[in-house]
């Protein structure tokens, strides 16, 4: 009775291990910045209730919001925008309103898994292009000119990477968008993670022309998961213009209370709050640091240039530690669950509350003696 399409679709092995997990298992799995959101927007947020006109939206999202998401990246075009249920819908939303069953669809290994799971879904095929775990993965050319076809549609890029929390370099952006331009493939890029940045905040790739879709939100940057807000963007109005039609008939529009908080996150006041929300994740990230390079046991550290994830090496069966860790409390994901290059790693998210930190990363290193 199941659709095809669902035959081979499963729950994520990150979902997986924490449904496997104990009550109150300290979570640094999950793909969360687990803070509460900032008062400024809950606070918004009440006075919105208050009012109690909550309704539709138009199906590509409040004007004002596209306004101000089109300020965001310095454009004037704020037709050229479509306000999703989060950045998954984003993404749902363009494989569905571009691919067709057979066509191949680049991404990277390692690389968000929702990316293999929603193209099989639609009938395509995945095609992995390497980023090199013996060159703190470092795009393998090769690879990604060999994976290239006739059939090859689109190329998914996820800028900061997660689970890596790398940015790709200029050299390898320039490398991607001229193979594309020249074999006209789509280029699709997942910025979620722009806003969460060590240093300086990595350039869009929205600035650049060509066939290309970004893809972003504001579960990351602000706390904002649960609000579901997300966004499709790009300097070409063809390019959204089908995307708007399917995230009608997905789910009419984005929810019209967080859409009004999102105007006010985006606002110069909103964004103040993301450095508090930096902030923090900077202590945190010192603090583990600390712990692991304290630590007597070999533990490699990619080093990185994003928030919230660190990308660690162990030398040791990714899966077997995580599931042991996860049955004795803490919850952290196999490197395996975003694909064959990343495993022998674990992802850490620190971006959880500093007492529940420090109690994870002991039982972490505890067991790592063993």
């Amino acid at each position: 009775m199941i659709a095809t399409r669902l035959e081979n679709a499963e729950i994520s092995l990150i979902r997986k291990l924490i449904n496997k997990a104990p009550e109150n298992a300290i979570n640094l799995g999950l793909g969360e910045i687990q803070f509460p959101t900032p008062e400024l927007l809950l606070k918004y947020a009440k006075e919105i209730l208050n009012d109690g006109r909550i309704h539709y939206t138009p199906n590509a999202g409040l004007p004002e919001l596209c306004e101000a998401i089109a300020g965001y990246y310095n454009s004037s075009h704020a037709e050229n925008i479509c306000v999703t249920v989060g950045a998954e819908e984003a993404i749902f939303a363009t494989l569905f309103s571009y691919l067709d069953p057979g066509d191949e669809i680049l991404i990277a290994d390692p690389s968000y898994p929702a990316y293999k799971t929603i193209i099989e879904m639609l009938g395509g095929a995945t095609v992995y292009f390497d980023l090199d775990p013996q060159n703190d993965f470092k795009l393998d050319k090769n690879s990604f000119l060999s994976g290239i076809s006739d059939a090859t549609k689109m190329v998914i890029l996820n800028n900061p990477s997660n689970p890596l929390g790398i940015s790709f370099s200029q050299d390898e952006i320039e490398f991607i968008f001229e193979t594309c331009y020249q074999k006209n493939i789509l280029i699709v890029v997942d910025e979620v993670y722009r806003e969460l940045f060590l240093q300086k905040r990595p350039d869009s790739l929205f600035e650049r022309n060509g066939n290309i879709i970004i893809i972003s939100g504001l579960s990351k940057s602000h706390c904002m998961t649960g609000w579901r807000i997300g966004w499709v963007i790009s300097n070409k109005p063809e390019l959204i213009k089908p995307i708007i039609t399917a995230h009608q008939y997905i789910c009419t529009c984005a929810p019209y209370l967080s859409q009004k908080v999102a105007v006010k996150a985006l606002s110069a006041e909103g964004l103040k709050a993301n450095e508090a929300i930096r902030g923090k994740l900077r202590s945190n990230r010192d603090f583990i640091l600390k712990k692991f390079n304290s630590f007597s046991q070999d533990i490699y550290i990619l080093p990185n240039t994003s928030f919230p994830y660190l990308f660690v090496n162990l030398q040791l069966n990714d899966l077997l530690f995580a599931e042991r860790l996860c049955a004795l409390g803490v919850i952290v994901v196999p490197g395996c669950a975003f694909g064959n290059k990343g495993k022998g790693w674990l992802r850490i998210n620190y971006g959880i509350e500093i007492k529940l930190l420090e109690q994870g990363t002991d039982l972490f290193l505890r067991i790592l003696l063993e």
